[in-house]
């Protein structure tokens, strides 16, 4: 994600320099300026140019300063809600955040609401459906990846639900809806949906117009669901294949937003034109080998020719069916030397799900609906074990230890047959866990979404357990060797203990690592006291849960296992009514 923010005086550069380093620990990428004749490097250009210049390339502009300043300075601009950045405004002293362009589909509202956390401001919330805790149609399609194809009627929409009326909405098929039905939509089905009421909602990849005359208005939301095979002689331009396959489109009444993927034989993996189109439109272009096409499920329209000239009867359709697709929506047709089949499939989504430390109630309330909605679970096996008992009635799939990239290409496998999929992992799906190799991996699937859901990972719900041992400034650090050399691991060790972290040891042992605890401990007792006091947690959140307290030199001589999260206390750690306790040094008055 990218941010740029604008200050104008020196308190506001102040200011901003907090919001720089608050989102850079989230990993954005931060442009920050000061336009200020009292500051040396003040931003030479105008507030117009400035905003020109990041309007297109940042996901959101600040302007740290008055809300009048950034009116002026966003109005020429503004396009529409489906295209501009969030627009956020903050005082120069961080007292109030407040978003005032993009609040849903820009993310705007809630960034303000994260940063008013993060840095104690207040967030001044404006948009009427927060205010009134109503369900909102553009954060229901930004958060089920659906184009919103008429905004006008979706601000209708949004007015029906705040006067309190249920909207009528219908689903195709080939699409899905995370989570629970918002209580505000009435899903209707083919036999009454001769309902006249003036409005409604339609989630598909194809027009289906309301009846002449029925005054009903369609809202029209479009899921990426749709494969292009294409085929084409070589040296075919981009013109030509941009036509053909835009006529099929609407001859079909498919939505071209629907579109998500093009597919090919690996012939033309390289041909100009193919790759021009993609290129143009934004689209994923993916090829296959002749063996991978004539292994394509279906009935095709099989061509002699084509097959002398590829090794294979058909590539358009073959092609669409590999790529991910369920079924053909539109056969081979041809003109001008490109063919064009369409495919549909339903979306081709998987979740990395942070599942916590294994009770039930220590999920997020979004893990536990995407698991819900979910077709098969994939996991290691201990963790798999876990979810059984809550998610009977799901498929389960399961790989051992070591075995983690076979473990994400089966997420990814069973994702591209149109399952909906879950990579379950312990704790926080990102922290040692599944979600970064997911999106390695994922560059090989580009027609599977991926959604990373967070948990509370180990040393959050260890920590929890011990009461608060990581109260200041903290790290976590694995002495698994599998992945680090141990010589980097004591490097930071070191580091740590040497800047008095608190630290939370994963993986302190094994069957191969048995003294690897004690060789951490002799690196820390080089800076810290043999009196620090430590904490051992075993089994987080599960029935054989355990802990206890002791000092640096007990720990040093402790058998731990690797369901064990150890936790080292700074020098101001200390026991509190059997509790471990780092206070964050707050000044309050003993009574």
């Amino acid at each position: 994600m990218k941010a740029a923010i604008l200050s104008f005086t020196a308190n506001g550069r102040k200011t901003a320099g907090k919001v720089r380093k608050a989102l850079s620990a989230e990993d954005w990428l931060v442009a920050e300026n000061v336009k200020c004749k009292e500051e040396a490097d003040s931003y030479e250009g105008s507030l117009k140019e400035w905003t020109g210049e990041h309007w297109k390339v940042s996901d959101v502009l600040i302007y740290v300063g008055a809300v009048g300043i950034a009116v002026r300075a966003v109005t020429s601009f503004v396009v529409s809600k489906k295209e501009d950045p969030a627009v956020l405004v903050i005082d120069e002293l961080g007292k109030y955040c407040i978003p005032i362009l993009s609040g849903h589909i820009g993310g705007a509202n809630e960034l303000a609401e994260k940063l008013s956390q993060m840095l104690s401001m207040e967030a001044v919330i404006t948009t009427a459906t927060d205010l009134n805790q109503k369900w909102a149609v553009d954060i229901f399609a930004k958060k089920n990846r659906l184009y919103i194809e008429d905004m006008k009627l979706a601000k209708l929409v949004s007015a029906d639900i705040l006067a309190g009326k249920q909207v009528l909405a219908e689903i195709e098929p080939e699409c899905s809806v995370i989570g629970q039905i918002p209580k505000e939509l009435k899903f209707i089905h083919e036999s009454d949906r001769c309902d006249s009421r003036a409005l409604k909602i339609h989630i598909g990849i194809c027009k289906n117009d309301a009846p002449a005359g029925s005054g009903t208005q369609v809202l029209y939301l479009i899921p990426k669901a749709v494969v292009l095979g294409i085929g084409c002689k070589k040296g075919t331009d981009a013109e030509k294949i941009e036509k053909h396959v835009t006529q099929v489109l609407e001859d079909y009444g498919i939505f071209p937003e629907a579109v998500k993927l093009a597919a090919s034989i690996d012939l033309k993996k390289e041909e100009p034109g193919l790759c021009t189109y993609c290129e143009k439109y934004d689209i994923p272009f993916q090829t296959f080998s002749k063996e991978e096409l004539e292994q394509a499920e279906g009935t095709f329209t099989g061509s002699e020719f084509v097959k002398q000239t590829t090794g294979v009867d058909n590539v358009c359709e073959r092609s669409a069916m590999c790529a991910g697709g369920e079924k053909i929506l539109v056969h081979k047709t041809a003109h001008e030397g490109v063919t064009v089949a369409v495919a549909v499939g339903i979306l081709n989504k998987v979740y990395v799900i942070g599942m916590g430390p294994g009770a039930y109630e220590q999920m997020t309330v979004a893990a536990v609906e995407a698991l819900k909605g979910c077709d098969v679970i994939v996991g290691y096996t201990v963790y798999v074990d876990l979810m059984k008992k809550y998610f009977p009635e799901k498929e389960f799939m399961t790989t051992p230890m070591r075995k983690e990239p076979e473990r994400c290409r089966l997420a990814f496998e069973e994702a591209k047959k149109g399952r909906v999929t879950a990579m379950v992992c312990s704790g926080d799906s990102g922290i040692y866990g599944m979600a970064g190799l997911m999106y390695e991996i994922g560059e090989e699937y580009p027609e599977v979404e991926i959604e990373v859901l967070p948990g509370v990972t180990a040393a959050m719900g260890g920590a929890a357990v011990l009461g608060a041992p990581l109260g200041h400034d903290c790290c976590m650090i694995s002495l698994s060797d599998l992945l680090t050399p141990w010589e980097l691991i004591e490097k930071r060790l070191r580091a740590a203990a040497q800047a008095d972290f608190l630290i939370a040891l994963y993986n302190p042992s094994s069957k191969k690592r048995k003294d690897y605890l004690a060789r951490a401990c002799d690196i820390l007792l080089e800076y810290k006291e043999e009196s620090i006091i430590c904490g051992i947690v075993r089994n987080i959140a599960r029935e054989e849960e355990s802990m206890n307290i002791l000092t640096l030199k007990e720990l040093r001589n402790t058998e731990v296992d690797m369901f064990s999260t150890v936790y080292i206390g700074n020098k101001m750690t200390k026991i509190i009514k059997d509790k471990m306790v780092t206070p964050r040094g707050y000044r309050y008055d003993r009574k």
